[in-house]
């Protein structure tokens, strides 16, 4: 299990990064690892926005589809309902308006794989994938 939380400081106002981050098409271009996307309807009687099904390529490829939540601007969350490789993945983005047009991001995960991996390694592949995935979002959110 792989349990994380940090915040990161975007630059653009709130609304710009709560767009860029609920743009999921885009993903494949901006967000290092994912290799496909499809949004889906949610479910029947479902609050969700929408379901989004990724396809991750990190150390091998994978999918899993989640049910996507949005209070704007400040709240996005997840809960997965589907995947080949994890038991768990559910998140939060927390937005919280800055000063000189910045976004504070509080990014949580909570993620369990299937099978015996050992959280050291869960922990490293999630921690090791931050950076990338930041710098990503910023130029997503660049990119308007």
């Amino acid at each position: 299990m792989a349990e994380l939380e940090t915040t990161h400081v975007f630059k653009g106002n709130i609304n710009k990064v709560f767009a860029a981050l609920g743009k999921f098409k885009r993903y494949p271009e901006f967000i290092p690892g994912v290799t496909g996307i499809d949004v889906l309807p949610p479910p029947a009687g479902s609050k969700a926005k929408c379901l989004v099904r990724y396809e991750i390529n990190i150390v091998k490829t994978f999918f899993y589809t989640i049910e996507m939540f949005e209070e704007s601007p400040s709240k996005i969350w997840w809960t997965m309902t589907d995947s080949n490789l994890m038991k768990r993945n559910n998140g939060t983005w927390l937005l919280t308006a800055k000063g000189d047009g910045e976004t504070s991001a509080v990014y949580k995960l909570d993620v369990t794989f299937k099978g015996l991996v050992p959280s050291m390694i869960t922990d490293q592949i999630a921690k090791a994938n931050l950076p990338g995935m930041f710098e990503g979002f910023q130029k997503l959110i660049d990119a308007g």
